[in-house]
Formats: structure tokens, C-alpha cells, sequence
């Protein structure tokens, strides 16, 4: 009888140890270690694939740390996790995938959007400038997902909300036009909270005015405005999106800690030649620049982008390793304010830094069917304590040393 109990107390020993040891496997081929060799502290998104780790589309939370489960493919299932992380200088931190909590109280950090009208009608109008296009009257704004650009649509058509996509985190807000003028402008923002969703909706250009939330900060005139897309011709002089055959834009991404947006131009012709090209505007929480990322359907060999000149703008630049930036400071804005604009693009694919255009500081990327670089703005009085060109080459040097030595993320 004795045996027997001891042979069973045996068993009992036997299997719970096997079955810690089986959780505590599991639980180390769910740990994710991040790594900070920089010489100091890291705010960034992180991108950790699932593998055989089954979760919803959502969001969810591990100690302090925000984590998204996106799904790529609509098949609700997580193809890749996101997850907002705190690095101090010169650490490490451990995320621990198996203690994942759902969190739908999560404060979304980053939108895109598109607002059309709808409901209403094209008129036919004469400016008083004697231009003669068409408006749009009547109607309500409503977002979508995908918009075909129509052919009655330009500048001060009343058709779409601040004219073009918008994006954002806590920190900054973009918008793109979408008709020839196709600049990049600057929202800038006053609160932490995400805005774009207000803009526009009491007074369709009310966002020149200053509001509790921010304003419209950046005069873009001629110029490829912040990061915008533009082609030299025979004449070195930058051409805009004035001629093409169709344009359609997407919101691609809308999400807690990531948000994109896809523009497709069909039959961009200029001086230089005719082509298709894909922007695709990504931005994440944490980070003032917005990554572009932009495709032609040919190696295209005048491409460029660039950053407005204003006279109160003080031009600078650096290189270090294998990336570099133009960038302004000054009194560059609508209202005598203080903003930051730069560049930032990968040594290796740019071919020349162009200062003698009337309009932009120009970045001239190698001849090549697709090329990508990050733009971004600071404002003086946004949330971020950047009020002084110091501040400002402070946190685009940190970038640059944060490209040239990214976290380091294992899954165990």
C-alpha cells in the first residue's frame, strides 16, 4: 500500500513538473527582448511577428507597455504586432507576449483619413480672377475608406475636407492636397489628442484660425511645401502634379499606433516624361516624421523632394554614416512662430543636394523605380518642448543615430 501511495505521489511530481516546465517554454518563446545601445533613452513602435501566437485584431497591453495586434489579410487573425516601447540608454526590456491583456480603453495615438462630400452637386463658376472650374454645392461631409479623385475637383472646390488626405499622431498633423498643387502641409497642434476628425467641419477653411487644437501653420505657395513629390525637367525646374490621368487615394491603415495612406497618380506627365507613381504616407505614435515611400512603374531619374524656403528659415544639414538631412528653422509659419522642418533620406540613394531653386530646398534622388525618405515638422507650440533650432537639430541628430543603430529585437 505504501508503494502504491509513494508511486503515486511519484506521478504527481512527475507531471507538475513537467507541466511548469511545459509554461515555462511556452512562456520564454513568448518573450521579446528589446535592446538600447544608444547613448540615450528610446520612445519608438516596434514590429514583432506573431508566429504561432493566436490573437484578434486589437488592442492589448503587457505591464505599461501598448501592443496592437494587426491584421494585414481581413482574415481576423494578427499577421504582425506593433508595440510602443520605452528604452532607457544603454538597456534592455523584456516584453512578455503570453501576459497579454486586451485594453479597448487604449487611447488611439495615430488616424488617417479622407472627408468627401456627398449629397450635393458640380456647378460650373467663374472666380474673380476670371478663372473659370467647377464647385461643389450643397452636400455633407462624410469619410471613406478609397476616393477616385473626380475630374471636376481642384483647388477651393469645396468637394474634400482640407482638400486632401490627413494624418496624424500626438504630436503632428499632415495633410496632402489633392489636386495640382499636391503639397504636403503642417496642422500644427496644441493638444496630444488626435484632431483631424474636427478640421474643417465649422467653416470650411476655419484651420487658417487659431483654434483650442492648433492651425494650419505652413504657407506652401509654389513650393514642394514639406517632403512633397516633384521631377526636375530639362530646365532644372521642379513640376508639380499639374497633368495626369486619373488619381484615386486610400486609406490603407487606421490604427492605435499606425496609420497610412496610399495615393496613386496614373499618367503623371511632365517635362521629363510620363509615369504612374505610388505614395505611400505611414506614421507612427511617438515620432514627428512621416515615412514616404514612393514607387514609379519605370526607373525614374529626376525625382525629387524638398522643404519650402522662407526667408526667416535657417537652412542646415548633416550627414553621419549611412544618413543624412536638410532642415530649416525660424519664424517660418503663417503666424511668426517658430517651426522645424527636415528631410531625412538614406545616403546611398540620393544624388545631389540642390540650393539654387527660388522656391525649395530640394533633396535629387538617384535614377531608380522606387525611393523613400522620412519628412517631418516641429512646432514651437506644440506638446513636444521643442522651442529652439538647438532643440531642434538635438532630436534630428538622435534620429539619425537612431537610423544608423536601430533596436535591437529578438524573439526568444
Amino acid at each position: 500500500m505504501k508503494n502504491l501511495v509513494y508511486l503515486l505521489i511519484a506521478g504527481m511530481l512527475i507531471s507538475a513538473c513537467t507541466s511548469q516546465t511545459s509554461e515555462s517554454k511556452e512562456e520564454q518563446a513568448n518573450l521579446i527582448v528589446v535592446k538600447n545601445t544608444s547613448e540615450f533613452p528610446r520612445t519608438e513602435v516596434i514590429s514583432i511577428p506573431t508566429d504561432d501566437l493566436e490573437l484578434a485584431p486589437g488592442i492589448y497591453t503587457t505591464g505599461d507597455i501598448p501592443v496592437e495586434a494587426v491584421d494585414l489579410d481581413n482574415d481576423k487573425k494578427a499577421d504582425k504586432l506593433l508595440a510602443k516601447v520605452m528604452v532607457p540608454q544603454n538597456q534592455t526590456i523584456e516584453i512578455n507576449l503570453s501576459s497579454l491583456k486586451a485594453s479597448p480603453e487604449f487611447t488611439k495615438q495615430t488616424q488617417a483619413e479622407i472627408s468627401r462630400k456627398t449629397g450635393g452637386e458640380w456647378v460650373k463658376v467663374t472666380k474673380k480672377s476670371g478663372k473659370e472650374q467647377f464647385e461643389y454645392s450643397k452636400g455633407e461631409f462624410e469619410n471613406v475608406d478609397f476616393l477616385r479623385v473626380p475630374e471636376q475637383h481642384t483647388d477651393h472646390s469645396w468637394f474634400i475636407r482640407y482638400e486632401g488626405p490627413g494624418w496624424e499622431n500626438e504630436l503632428i498633423a499632415y495633410r496632402a492636397y489633392l489636386d495640382w498643387r499636391n503639397a504636403i502641409d503642417i496642422f500644427g497642434k496644441k493638444v496630444d489628442t488626435l484632431v483631424l476628425q474636427k478640421i474643417g467641419q465649422d467653416g470650411f477653411d476655419s484651420y487658417h484660425e487659431d483654434s483650442p487644437w492648433g492651425m494650419d501653420i505652413l504657407k506652401a505657395g509654389k513650393s514642394l511645401g514639406i517632403g512633397s513629390i516633384g521631377r526636375l525637367n530639362g530646365e532644372d525646374i521642379v513640376e508639380h502634379f499639374e497633368s495626369t490621368d486619373s488619381v484615386t487615394c486610400e486609406i490603407t491603415r487606421n490604427g492605435f499606433l499606425s496609420s497610412s495612406i496610399e495615393t496613386n497618380y496614373y499618367g503623371w506627365t511632365t517635362g521629363a516624361g510620363t509615369c504612374d507613381v505610388k505614395s505611400t504616407l505611414s506614421i507612427k505614435s511617438a515620432d514627428y516624421a512621416t515615412i514616404h515611400q514612393v514607387s514609379f512603374d519605370t526607373v525614374v531619374d529626376d525625382f525629387v523632394t524638398g522643404i519650402v524656403k522662407h526667408n526667416e528659415g535657417e537652412y542646415f544639414t548633416s550627414e553621419v554614416d549611412d544618413y543624412g538631412y536638410i532642415a530649416t528653422y525660424g519664424k517660418q509659419t503663417l503666424f511668426n512662430d517658430n517651426l522645424g522642418m527636415a528631410i531625412v533620406y538614406k545616403k546611398s540613394e540620393v544624388q545631389e543636394i540642390k540650393t539654387d531653386d527660388d522656391y525649395s530646398w530640394l533633396v535629387v534622388f538617384n535614377p531608380s523605380e522606387k525611393v523613400g525618405y522620412q519628412l517631418l515638422g516641429a512646432w514651437e507650440k506644440d506638446l513636444g518642448n521643442i522651442s529652439s533650432k538647438t532643440d531642434f537639430k538635438a532630436m534630428l541628430d538622435r534620429k539619425l543615430a537612431s537610423l544608423n543603430n536601430p533596436l535591437e529585437v529578438v524573439v526568444n
